[in-house]
């Protein structure tokens, strides 16, 4: 199982169908967030959306949370990475890895602290990190 979810991470596995499906869905998570974050500084709309903007970016950090924490699982499949700890380690000091942390850390922080509005939304403009996943793609 392992293995086979390494293979569906993997972008360069473009003849199996599955993984090729999986990159396509997270490029276009990807797209989406940054017209969501676009779409987030207009006042008007962001009101009127708020709800729906929310659930997608829920929906979002789910997602993304869910590929870095299986990334980091199977990294160990790779030679360089083969040691279960330090691997892992190495693995999360990479600049994709933390480029993957970055996009979904500011999301998580406000559920463990008590953070000014203000402040919550330049963390949330993070999520425009998400760009540089696209360089993995």
């Amino acid at each position: 199982m392992k293995q086979r979810i390494g293979e569906i991470l993997e972008p360069e596995s473009k003849s199996d169908f599955l993984s090729r499906g999986f990159n396509i869905f997270i490029i276009s998570l990807i797209v989406l967030n940054v017209f969501a974050v676009a779409l987030e500084t207009m006042k008007d709309f962001s009101k009127l959306y708020s709800g729906p903007l929310r659930v997608f970016e829920w929906f979002s950090m789910v997602v993304f949370s869910i590929e870095y924490g299986l990334r980091v699982w199977t990294c160990t499949l790779k030679s360089e990475y083969s040691s279960p700890i330090r691997g892992r380690i190495r693995y999360m000091l990479t600049p994709s890895a933390i480029i993957d942390l970055m996009v979904v850390v500011p999301f998580y922080l406000p559920l463990f602290f008590n953070m000014d509005l203000r402040f919550l939304r330049v963390l949330r403009l993070f999520r425009l990190f998400a760009l540089f996943k696209m360089a993995r793609y």
